[in-house]
Protein backbone atom coordinates (compact mmCIF):
# COMPACT_ATOMS: atom_id res chain seq x y z
CA UNK A 1 0.00 0.00 0.00
CA UNK A 2 1.46 3.30 -1.03
CA UNK A 3 1.04 6.24 1.31
CA UNK A 4 0.02 9.48 -0.34
CA UNK A 5 0.56 12.96 0.96
CA UNK A 6 -0.14 16.46 -0.19
CA UNK A 7 2.66 18.99 -0.12
CA UNK A 8 2.28 22.66 -0.97
CA UNK A 9 5.15 25.01 -1.55
CA UNK A 10 5.77 26.99 1.66
CA UNK A 11 4.64 30.60 1.53
CA UNK A 12 8.19 31.67 2.35
CA UNK A 13 9.38 30.21 -0.96
CA UNK A 14 9.22 33.44 -2.92
CA UNK A 15 11.42 36.06 -4.48
CA UNK A 16 10.98 39.75 -5.21
CA UNK A 17 12.32 39.86 -8.75
CA UNK A 18 13.30 36.38 -9.95
CA UNK A 19 14.82 35.97 -13.39
CA UNK A 20 12.72 32.87 -14.05
CA UNK A 21 9.14 31.97 -13.25
CA UNK A 22 7.84 28.46 -12.59
CA UNK A 23 4.20 28.48 -13.62
CA UNK A 24 1.44 25.87 -13.39
CA UNK A 25 -0.01 25.55 -16.90
CA UNK A 26 -3.74 25.00 -16.57
CA UNK A 27 -5.58 26.40 -19.57
CA UNK A 28 -6.00 24.66 -22.90
CA UNK A 29 -3.85 27.29 -24.58
CA UNK A 30 -1.07 26.87 -22.02
CA UNK A 31 -1.14 23.09 -22.36
CA UNK A 32 -1.09 23.35 -26.16
CA UNK A 33 1.97 25.60 -25.88
CA UNK A 34 3.70 23.09 -23.59
CA UNK A 35 2.86 20.15 -25.88
CA UNK A 36 4.20 22.07 -28.88
CA UNK A 37 7.33 22.84 -26.86
CA UNK A 38 7.85 19.10 -26.23
CA UNK A 39 7.36 18.29 -29.92
CA UNK A 40 9.73 21.08 -31.01
CA UNK A 41 12.30 19.76 -28.56
CA UNK A 42 12.06 16.30 -30.13
CA UNK A 43 12.76 17.84 -33.54
CA UNK A 44 15.81 19.68 -32.20
CA UNK A 45 17.06 16.48 -30.60
CA UNK A 46 16.57 14.60 -33.88
CA UNK A 47 18.79 17.20 -35.59
CA UNK A 48 21.48 16.17 -33.11
CA UNK A 49 20.93 12.48 -33.86
CA UNK A 50 19.02 11.90 -30.63
CA UNK A 51 15.87 9.89 -31.34
CA UNK A 52 13.52 10.47 -28.41
CA UNK A 53 9.78 10.04 -29.05
CA UNK A 54 7.67 12.49 -27.07
CA UNK A 55 4.21 11.56 -28.31
CA UNK A 56 3.12 10.08 -24.97
CA UNK A 57 4.54 13.06 -23.10
CA UNK A 58 2.76 15.53 -25.38
CA UNK A 59 -0.52 13.64 -24.90
CA UNK A 60 0.03 13.69 -21.15
CA UNK A 61 0.62 17.44 -21.21
CA UNK A 62 -2.66 17.94 -23.06
CA UNK A 63 -4.52 15.83 -20.49
CA UNK A 64 -5.44 16.78 -16.94
CA UNK A 65 -1.93 16.12 -15.62
CA UNK A 66 -0.09 18.67 -13.50
CA UNK A 67 2.13 20.59 -15.93
CA UNK A 68 4.77 23.07 -14.80
CA UNK A 69 6.53 25.45 -17.16
CA UNK A 70 9.76 27.33 -16.59
CA UNK A 71 9.48 30.79 -18.14
CA UNK A 72 12.09 33.41 -18.92
CA UNK A 73 10.84 36.87 -19.89
CA UNK A 74 7.39 35.32 -20.43
CA UNK A 75 8.70 32.68 -22.85
CA UNK A 76 8.54 28.94 -22.14
CA UNK A 77 12.06 27.50 -21.80
CA UNK A 78 11.43 24.29 -19.85
CA UNK A 79 8.55 21.99 -18.98
CA UNK A 80 7.73 19.00 -16.80
CA UNK A 81 4.76 16.86 -15.78
CA UNK A 82 4.14 15.68 -12.21
CA UNK A 83 2.74 12.15 -11.82
CA UNK A 84 0.44 12.19 -8.76
CA UNK A 85 0.07 8.42 -8.28
CA UNK A 86 3.17 6.78 -9.75
CA UNK A 87 3.52 3.04 -10.15
CA UNK A 88 7.15 2.27 -9.38
CA UNK A 89 6.98 -1.50 -9.03
CA UNK A 90 9.32 -1.92 -11.99
CA UNK A 91 11.92 0.18 -10.16
CA UNK A 92 12.36 -2.43 -7.45
CA UNK A 93 14.49 -1.30 -4.51
CA UNK A 94 15.64 1.79 -6.44
CA UNK A 95 12.12 3.23 -6.22
CA UNK A 96 11.74 2.93 -2.46
CA UNK A 97 11.47 5.88 -0.15
CA UNK A 98 9.44 9.05 -0.48
CA UNK A 99 9.68 10.87 -3.77
CA UNK A 100 8.16 12.48 -6.79
CA UNK A 101 7.88 10.96 -10.28
CA UNK A 102 8.11 13.49 -13.09
CA UNK A 103 8.38 13.53 -16.86
CA UNK A 104 10.73 16.29 -17.98
CA UNK A 105 10.93 17.64 -21.51
CA UNK A 106 14.61 16.77 -21.96
CA UNK A 107 17.28 19.38 -22.57
CA UNK A 108 18.75 19.80 -26.04
CA UNK A 109 22.54 19.39 -25.80
CA UNK A 110 24.21 22.57 -26.95
CA UNK A 111 20.97 24.52 -26.80
CA UNK A 112 18.93 24.35 -23.59
CA UNK A 113 21.28 23.07 -20.90
CA UNK A 114 20.59 26.10 -18.70
CA UNK A 115 16.87 25.36 -18.51
CA UNK A 116 17.56 21.69 -17.83
CA UNK A 117 19.97 22.54 -15.05
CA UNK A 118 17.54 25.00 -13.46
CA UNK A 119 14.67 22.50 -13.61
CA UNK A 120 16.92 19.92 -11.94
CA UNK A 121 17.92 22.31 -9.16
CA UNK A 122 14.32 23.38 -8.65
CA UNK A 123 13.06 19.79 -8.45
CA UNK A 124 15.74 18.79 -5.93
CA UNK A 125 14.91 21.84 -3.82
CA UNK A 126 11.15 21.31 -4.07
CA UNK A 127 11.50 17.68 -2.97
CA UNK A 128 13.69 18.65 -0.01
CA UNK A 129 11.29 21.40 1.12
CA UNK A 130 8.46 18.89 1.13
CA UNK A 131 10.26 16.20 3.11
CA UNK A 132 10.84 13.88 0.14
CA UNK A 133 14.01 11.91 -0.56
CA UNK A 134 14.01 11.52 -4.34
CA UNK A 135 12.84 12.80 -7.67
CA UNK A 136 12.35 10.03 -10.26
CA UNK A 137 12.29 10.35 -14.04
CA UNK A 138 11.93 7.81 -16.84
CA UNK A 139 13.07 8.23 -20.44
CA UNK A 140 12.27 5.85 -23.32
CA UNK A 141 15.09 3.43 -24.04
CA UNK A 142 16.27 2.30 -27.46
CA UNK A 143 15.68 -1.23 -28.69
CA UNK A 144 19.02 -2.08 -27.04
CA UNK A 145 17.88 -0.79 -23.66
CA UNK A 146 19.98 2.35 -23.85
CA UNK A 147 19.56 6.04 -24.51
CA UNK A 148 21.62 8.64 -26.32
CA UNK A 149 25.04 8.99 -24.71
CA UNK A 150 24.97 12.72 -25.49
CA UNK A 151 21.68 13.24 -23.67
CA UNK A 152 22.68 10.92 -20.84
CA UNK A 153 25.92 12.83 -20.31
CA UNK A 154 23.93 16.07 -20.09
CA UNK A 155 21.50 14.87 -17.43
CA UNK A 156 24.31 13.24 -15.47
CA UNK A 157 26.10 16.58 -15.48
CA UNK A 158 22.96 18.16 -13.99
CA UNK A 159 23.08 15.67 -11.09
CA UNK A 160 20.77 12.86 -12.21
CA UNK A 161 21.88 9.30 -11.51
CA UNK A 162 21.09 6.81 -14.28
CA UNK A 163 20.05 3.26 -13.47
CA UNK A 164 19.77 0.20 -15.74
CA UNK A 165 16.84 0.12 -18.15
CA UNK A 166 13.77 -1.87 -17.13
CA UNK A 167 10.46 -2.76 -18.73
CA UNK A 168 7.27 -1.20 -17.34
CA UNK A 169 3.99 -3.05 -16.95
CA UNK A 170 2.81 -1.55 -20.26
CA UNK A 171 5.77 -3.16 -22.03
CA UNK A 172 7.78 0.02 -22.67
CA UNK A 173 11.46 -0.17 -21.84
CA UNK A 174 12.70 2.89 -19.96
CA UNK A 175 15.94 4.25 -18.59
CA UNK A 176 15.48 5.23 -14.97
CA UNK A 177 16.93 8.46 -13.61
CA UNK A 178 16.83 9.63 -10.03
CA UNK A 179 17.83 12.81 -8.26
CA UNK A 180 18.45 13.12 -4.54
CA UNK A 181 16.51 15.90 -2.81
CA UNK A 182 18.68 18.84 -1.80
CA UNK A 183 17.57 22.20 -0.42
CA UNK A 184 18.98 25.27 -2.14
CA UNK A 185 17.85 28.46 -0.41
CA UNK A 186 19.56 30.72 -2.94
CA UNK A 187 17.32 29.35 -5.69
CA UNK A 188 14.43 31.47 -4.43
CA UNK A 189 16.17 34.53 -5.85
CA UNK A 190 16.32 32.93 -9.31
CA UNK A 191 13.01 31.08 -9.81
CA UNK A 192 9.61 32.15 -8.53
CA UNK A 193 7.37 29.56 -6.87
CA UNK A 194 4.31 28.25 -8.74
CA UNK A 195 0.82 27.97 -7.34
CA UNK A 196 0.93 24.19 -7.02
CA UNK A 197 -2.28 22.12 -7.10
CA UNK A 198 -3.03 19.72 -4.23
CA UNK A 199 -1.92 16.65 -6.21
CA UNK A 200 1.68 17.83 -6.54
CA UNK A 201 4.34 16.29 -4.36
CA UNK A 202 3.14 12.74 -3.70
CA UNK A 203 5.03 10.26 -1.56
CA UNK A 204 4.33 6.97 -3.35
CA UNK A 205 5.68 4.62 -0.71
Amino acid sequence: MRAKGTHRMPASYSSRDPAYEMRTMRTGAERAEAAAFAEDTALLLAQRDVDLPVGQLADLIRSQATVLGLHEDGGLVGCLVVHPEPDLRHWGSDGRGSGLLVSVVPPVPGCSEQAGRLLTLWLADYAARNGLEWVWWELPATSHGEMSATLLDAVRDFGWEDLPAVRRADGEQVVRLRLRAAGRDALTAVISAPDMPPTAGVSPR
